[in-house]
C-alpha cells in the first residue's frame, strides 16, 4: 500500500500564522498534531507539544509546579498564545537535534511512512506529491494498514 491511499486532507499552517490560529486548526481537525511549513520543509507539531510556548520554564521542568497557579494566572496562559506564532511553537519543540523531517512522498510504501514517522517521533507525517502538500497520514491510519 502506498501513502497516497492512506491520505486524508489537513491544513498546512505557514511559520507566521498566528498561534492561536494554530491551536483551533488543531482542535477543529481532530488530529493528533499540525503541520506547518516554513517554505524549506516541514515539521509537524504533536498536539501534546502545542500548549509548551504558553507555559514557563520551571512548569516543564517540574509539572507539581502547576498546583501553585490560580485561575487568574491560567488566564494569562491565553494572552501569552495571542502574542505567538506557529514559528515560536515550533521553536519550543523538545525534539531531538537531527530529527528527520516528518515528510514522505505519496508513493511511500507502509514501511516507509513507519520508518519516518518513528524516527520523527511524531503521530502523523505530511504527504508531498513532487512539491505539493497533499495532506497527512495518522499513526492511527497507518498502524491499521498494517494489521489489516
Amino acid at each position: 500500500m502506498r501513502a497516497g491511499t492512506l491520505v486524508v486532507a489537513a491544513p498546512l499552517l505557514r511559520f507566521d500564522d498566528s498561534a492561536v490560529d494554530a491551536l483551533r486548526t488543531l482542535t477543529t481537525s481532530a488530529l493528533p498534531g499540525i503541520v506547518a511549513f516554513d517554505g524549506a520543509r516541514y515539521t509537524v507539531i504533536p498536539g501534546s507539544q502545542v500548549l509548551r510556548i504558553a507555559l514557563p520554564r520551571y512548569i516543564l521542568d517540574d509539572p507539581a509546579l502547576a498546583r501553585v497557579w490560580d485561575e487568574a494566572s491560567a488566564d494569562a496562559l491565553a494572552t501569552r498564545l495571542r502574542e505567538r506564532t506557529v514559528a515560536d511553537l515550533v521553536a519550543a519543540l523538545d525534539r531531538p537535534a537531527r530529527q528527520p523531517e516528518p515528510s514522505v512522498d505519496s508513493r511511500a510504501t507502509t514501511i516507509e511512512v513507519a520508518a519516518v514517522m518513528s524516527a520523527a517521533r511524531v503521530p502523523l507525517v505530511a504527504v508531498v506529491d513532487g512539491t505539493e502538500y497533499v495532506g497527512v497520514i495518522t499513526v492511527n491510519a497507518l498502524v491499521e494498514a498494517l494489521i489489516a
